[in-house]
């Protein structure tokens, strides 16, 4: 509760805040924001009500874009609006076929040929096989390490990573359009059977915008796949989010393709294959993709062969990223295991088990027991 002016208005008020009159009108010390001027603590109030906002959209937040995008479809597409409103499952899954065809059409017109170094789904066997086949002789054949690096380089140059596609560069224009339009057409028509919305009766401003959609007025349909044509209304929403993995891939949206393969996993078919597969590739897909990302991808490759084990897909690269794990281990070993491979106990300052001192080595060897023990090299800081 805030006191009462004294008469004569705040004018009148002492300058200095008494300490013992209790609470009053608060005073905003400029200093504290920088320069003092007005632009700070509208900021931070402007920061404040944002994490308000967060606050309460967590669970929205939560959802990957192309679910996100369908509160939006009943708004603006007024067949989708009927559909979702009277129309049945059957109806619905008509509209939605056609709306996939339309995506299929706009996503088989932005892949390049494979002479132009376009989009192909699997890398060529034998480009798979000449990978392994140089990096089996990496291991079995040190001496001739360099050489064999750098054929394994050009190899790599035609594929840097394996059924990967070409960056988002080397899209042109109309092709770009037809990926991101085919998103929205298989967004559409997964939306029809799989869907939010807003149940707060004015989200919208009067210029068409939208409010802050929060949580406690969201609602998720998912009855379309939930009664008697369930298995097949699965199949279709389980068809368009992996093309919609597949589109974002030739565009290089690597997170949006793991989120979409990921909504498969945890929202319609956990079981699915290719889905997995495409999580994995999503998972490598990155530049900035590091050995987690690779381990992760093989997890996700294991699910999917134990499901299907005879997938020469999933196969082919479950091969390569164990092949890529391996060599990476042997080169770890090479290059650090003479440095960890021998220890000495330290107590209390003294090293355990020392010896008097040892003759020394008349070949310096750092891979040899001897060398590294008369240089007392060993994990951790040397002892006194």
């Amino acid at each position: 509760q805030i006191d009462a002016a004294p008469p004569g208005g705040l004018a009148a008020m002492d300058e200095e805040e008494n300490p013992h009159d209790g609470p009053g009108l608060i005073k905003l010390d400029m200093k504290q924001f920088g320069s003092g001027s007005m632009e700070d603590p509208l900021r931070h109030a402007v920061g404040m009500r944002t994490a308000q906002d967060q606050y309460k959209m967590q669970i929205w937040n939560s959802f990957p874009p192309l679910f996100q995008n369908t509160i939006f479809h009943g708004e603006q597409d007024k067949r989708v609006q009927e559909l979702r409103q009277t129309g049945s499952v059957a109806e619905k899954l008509v509209h939605a076929k056609e709306l996939k065809d339309e995506g299929n059409q706009l996503l088989t017109a932005a892949r390049k040929p494979p002479a132009t170094g376009g989009y192909q789904e699997t890398a060529s066997q034998q480009l798979a096989s000449d990978i392994l086949r140089v990096e089996t002789a990496i291991w079995e054949k040190e001496r001739e390490l360099k050489e064999l690096r750098q054929e394994l380089a050009a190899l790599k140059v035609q594929v840097s990573r394996p059924e990967m596609v070409a960056e988002d560069d080397d899209l042109d224009q109309d092709e770009h359009k037809n990926l991101e339009e085919a998103v929205k057409r298989y967004e559409k028509a997964a939306g029809l059977l799989r869907y939010v919305e807003c149940t707060r009766p004015n989200w919208k401003n009067d210029d068409g915008s939208y409010k802050g959609i929060e949580d406690d007025f969201l609602r998720v349909d998912e009855t379309a796949l939930q009664g008697p044509e369930a298995k097949e209304t699965k199949e279709l929403v389980t068809s368009c989010y992996l093309n919609i993995a597949l589109a974002s891939q030739k565009l290089g949206k690597f997170d949006d393709m793991k989120k979409a393969c990921d909504e498969v996993l945890a929202k319609v078919n956990p079981e699915s294959v290719k889905a997995l597969y495409r999580r994995a590739q999503a998972r490598i897909g990155p530049a900035s993709a590091v050995d987690a990302d690779r381990d992760a991808a093989i997890q996700d490759l294991l699910a999917a062969a134990k499901l299907a084990p005879g997938d020469k897909e999933v196969r082919n690269l479950l091969t390569k990223l164990r092949a890529d794990k391996k060599k990476q281990e042997m080169e770890d070993k090479s290059t650090f295991g003479g440095l960890f491979q021998r220890g000495e106990v330290v107590k209390g300052g003294t090293k355990s088990g020392r010896s008097d001192p040892k003759p020394m080595p008349t070949e310096w060897d750092l891979n040899d027991p001897k060398v590294q023990e008369y240089l007392d090299i060993r994990p951790g800081p040397a002892g006194a």
